[in-house]
Order: structure tokens, then sequence, then C-alpha cells
């Protein structure tokens, strides 16, 4: 698994669901951008970047391979958005 060499938080500005956007570098050669830190009913959870569909459903255009790799990505997310609250 590629290593998070750095996880950047833009707070949103408005006081909606979604409470911050993230960019999360992998090994210093790949940058994803579009991650949003959302607040459900369960908590805060992290979305990947995805598109809407004619159907109206939502596709994602990155999204890790494993369980392990999303947990990875999902922790060092939330954990620099708790970071900057």
């Amino acid at each position: 698994m590629a290593e998070i060499t750095e996880v950047r938080i833009y707070k949103a500005r408005s006081d909606g669901a979604v409470k911050a956007y993230a960019s999360v570098s992998l090994d210093n050669e790949f940058v994803v951008k579009g991650l949003k830190v959302l607040e459900g009913e369960n908590g805060l959870w992290v979305s990947m970047p995805s598109r809407k569909l004619k159907d109206g459903s939502f596709q994602d255009i990155f999204h890790p391979a494993s369980k392990e790799a999303r947990e990875k990505i999902v922790n060092a997310v939330l954990e620099e958005y708790r970071k900057q609250t």
C-alpha cells in the first residue's frame, strides 16, 4: 500500500452535512482530491471522490482496493480533521 504522505483539510463554508473537503497525497507522487468529511446519524465519515450519473446515483472516481487501504485513508483524513477543529 502506498504511504499517505500528506493530508490537507479545507473546511466547508456552510453548516450542512459536509464539514470539510480533503486531499490526500500518496508516496509524494499522487494527489487525490475531492474527499469529503461528512456528519451523519452515526458521526463523522469520509466519502471518496465521485461523480453523479444520469440516473441520479453516484459512482466513485477513486476508491481503495481493500478494506485496510480504505481504513488507512479514512483514519488519516479524520485524524487531520479533528486536529483542526
